[in-house]
């Protein structure tokens, strides 16, 4: 049993060997251009609900929350060409990416009127994450952009046989690039969280509350 085996073993390797199997012969490619865009939408107050109807979202206190979101969008310019043996070749033109906050909504409990000391002093808590949200983004604007032409200039073409196996790398391409990218983009968020949790204590709390005389 063990010499068949061995032999039959052997057959393959000889057989597999007399296959010519043709590689796509890939041109060498430009580094895909980008085209990056950050988004600082407008901030809108909200005083015409309760807290009980804020959206369950962090950094909520009694009266008042700060509701944003980090929206991140990209596609791509794929090319697809097919060489000389019949072989196709897959790869990015050009990368296309908008992150940041299309809005913030501020919402402030409908019991304080915008002429009341609390209405101000919620205002001022609030305004503190909108600019953690908007001045954080912004100094992380240069590594976000450095760590997407990082991506870029790794980008190498792909290969394929068949024009559905092309397409579906044509499809995947986009995709290898933000899994490149998800890791900053969640530190980016860890330490904004961070930044955020400073001011969402209960001792800064109590500092507030004693800045109106009625809550």
């Amino acid at each position: 049993m063990k010499k068949y085996y061995t032999i039959l073993k052997l057959f393959s390797i000889l057989f597999f060997a007399g296959i010519s199997v043709s590689v796509a012969e890939c041109p060498k490619i430009p580094q895909p251009k980008l085209n990056l865009n950050f988004i600082y939408g407008p901030v809108n107050y909200i005083n015409n609900k309760s807290n009980s109807q804020f959206p369950q979202k962090p950094h909520s206190s009694v009266a008042g929350l700060t509701f944003s979101e980090l929206t991140k969008t990209a596609r791509g310019d794929t090319v697809i060409s097919q060489d000389k043996w019949g072989n196709f070749c897959i790869y990015l033109k050009s990368l296309y990416v908008e992150i940041g906050y299309p809005k913030i909504d501020v919402y402030i409990d409908k019991k304080y009127p915008p002429n009341s000391c609390n209405f101000k002093v919620i205002k001022d808590h609030e305004n503190y994450h909108v600019r953690v949200q908007k001045e954080g983004l912004k100094f992380f604007e240069k590594k976000i952009k450095q760590a997407y032409q990082i991506a870029l200039q790794n980008h190498k073409p792909q290969t394929a046989y068949t024009e559905n196996e092309a397409k579906q790398l044509a499809e995947d391409l986009v995709t290898d690039i933000e899994i490149q990218i998800q890791p900053l983009i969640e530190y980016i968020q860890e330490r904004l969280e961070e930044k955020n949790l400073v001011i969402d204590t209960q001792s800064s709390y109590e500092k507030e509350v004693k800045k109106c005389p009625k809550w």
